[in-house]
């Protein structure tokens, strides 16, 4: 009877050790990590984040770097133009440029324009600590 007791026992430890090592297989498998974008994007989401976090009136928007469909990106830099950078991002009613010269630390010169309800325009910029400065804001 002992022997019984202590193989059973030994059966439920094995089972609870593959479901736990189970469950955190699954686990680390849905964790959705946030990607840290880097260039021109950085910069995208750093103001669209400032932005929505400090004018109340626009927070109800959400931000459309979180939603889960791609930006459009669009080279606005002539061709063979060195020196400088600037990409253009729409998704939906959002249109985000963001200028950039070609250095080691650039500092982003963002614009960000909503043609939705309620349609705003914000300038401003983001350098690479993620500090963001607003120049003008219609918002």
């Amino acid at each position: 009877m002992k022997y019984v007791r202590n193989r059973m026992s030994l059966v439920i430890a094995m089972m609870t050790a593959i479901v736990i090592s189970a469950v955190i297989v699954v686990a680390a498998g849905n964790m959705v990590q946030e990607e840290v974008p880097e260039g021109p994007a950085f910069g995208r989401d750093m103001a669209l984040r400032h932005l929505l976090e400090s004018q109340a009136e626009l927070a109800g928007l959400g931000n459309p770097s979180m939603i889960r469909t791609p930006w459009h990106e669009e080279s606005l830099t002539p061709e063979g133009w060195v020196g400088a950078n600037t990409v253009q991002y729409t998704k939906g009613e959002w249109t985000v440029t963001v200028s950039n010269s070609v250095v080691l630390d650039p500092v982003y010169s963002i614009e960000i324009e909503f043609t939705g309800s309620p349609n705003f325009v914000w300038k401003g910029t983001v350098d690479q600590d993620g500090n963001v400065s607003t120049i003008e804001s219609s918002a």
